[in-house]
């Protein structure tokens, strides 16, 4: 699609949004004060899944949970739970028989009723310079969800998957042409983990890595999920990965960032904002129609207050959208209202969207109209955008058309 960007004074509606600009002081809106939101309840634990066969699936739960699930460990010592959970999430073995510092008939026991295996890979595809490798998961039911590693140099980050599909219908989004589709369990969460742990490994790639929920789906959509994923990810006895090394982001829902803040894990929180007017907001995100956004500032303040770590406002820079001067200072008031940060994103063009990127120069002007003003500001430009790997690309519609269009061909 090849429209010319607007004069950000125009009246002219937008091509794309079919909005007219909002220019000058009059479109500033302020942060409102704060007050003390409504909570909601998170419920503890996780649901305990089986494979197949019937063995009960011990991947997704934490030591404690083993001694509680169906099977011989409730009959052991629970030290015996601590083992398995090393081997499991510390090592990466799925195999009861390879755990070795098990006596072999236990082990054989434990095989018998119990499964440990992840989801299986069926597709990965690598970027140039090994930048993105892009895993394609099946889920017990058939569906299709992907997660990615993103490799600069000593510094990778696993984005993970939280739903097959969305129901946000974020217009930039690749992930919104997959439709709804269903949460994913503590088990297909970390499952996603350790395939890419195990492939890092392979690749002998060394050191740690980060872990941000930046996926398919809306993480806060699946709290009942999240949080036990959350507590496994930082567990000495699971994946004992650090709470700064881990981010959730969200299209805000006030609610359950506030359940969030107030729950036993402490993660690092990102609110994809996308837009500095309530109008053009809702027409790039949907839910901004329910949950404006200065409403989700008043719940970022609290989590803040309450977690004593700085939220991350993210910003996808589109040409002719939302990329103009006065995007940029209200953009930067809104940070040092809440004096958070700000991640601002090149968009990654894909099939699904018809915006296109921001130029370069008008990325620095942007940049530079933010700096006097903002705590901080970053420029994340992402990597794998050749195999759809980059941010906002995710969507395994690509997958089943080429699947369709092969099963057509025969």
């Amino acid at each position: 699609m090849n429209q010319p960007p607007l004069d950000p004074t125009s009246q002219t509606p937008n091509p794309i949004t079919g909005l007219r600009r909002i220019a000058g002081p009059e479109a500033i809106t302020e942060p409102g004060p704060f007050p003390e939101p409504e909570s909601i309840r998170i419920p503890d634990g996780a649901a305990v899944p089986r494979d197949a066969s019937g063995r009960v699936s011990l991947l997704g739960l934490t030591a404690e949970e083993m001694l509680a699930a169906p099977g011989p460990l409730t009959a052991l010592p629970p030290f015996r739970a601590r083992q398995v959970a090393r081997w499991m999430y510390g090592r990466g073995e799925s195999r009861f028989e390879a755990m070795t510092d098990i006596a072999a008939p236990l082990r054989r026991e434990l095989t018998r009723h119990y499964a440990a295996d992840p989801d299986p890979t069926v597709s990965l595809q690598r970027a140039d310079r090994n930048e993105a490798i892009k895993f394609l998961f099946r889920l017990g039911d058939g569906r299709l969800v992907e997660a990615v590693l993103i490799n600069t140099g000593k510094r990778r980050t696993i984005c993970l998957s939280s739903q097959a599909g969305c129901a946000y219908a974020c217009a930039f989004c690749a992930t919104s042409a997959m439709g709804p589709g269903r949460n994913l369990s503590v088990r297909e969460i970390v499952s996603q983990v350790l395939a890419v742990r195990q492939q890092m490994r392979d690749d002998r790639m060394e050191g740690g890595h980060n872990i941000v929920f930046m996926g398919m789906g809306e993480p806060l959509a699946n709290l009942n999920a999240l949080i036990p994923s959350l507590r496994l990810l930082q567990a000495d006895e699971g994946l004992a990965i650090g709470r700064r090394r881990i981010t959730v982001s969200t299209v805000g829902l006030p609610r359950q960032i506030i359940a969030l803040a107030d729950s036993d894990v402490k993660v690092r929180l990102a609110f994809s904002l996308h837009a500095t007017t309530e109008e053009m907001r809702t027409r790039l995100m949907p839910i901004n129609a329910k949950h404006p956004f200065i409403e989700v500032f008043r719940a970022l303040h609290y989590f803040q207050r309450t977690q004593r770590m700085r939220v991350t406002l993210e910003y996808l820079l589109l040409e002719g959208v939302n990329d103009t001067v006065d995007d940029a200072h209200r953009l930067a008031g809104f940070a040092q209202k809440l004096r958070c940060k700000v991640n601002l994103i090149a968009f990654n063009p894909h099939p699904a969207a018809p915006f296109r990127p921001t130029d370069p120069d008008q990325m620095a002007a942007f940049v530079r109209s933010m700096d006097p003003i903002t705590p901080s500001v970053t420029m994340r430009y992402s990597k794998g955008r050749e195999i759809l790997a980059a941010c906002g690309q995710l969507s395994t519609t690509w997958m089943e058309r080429d699947e369709a269009g092969a099963l057509a061909g025969d």
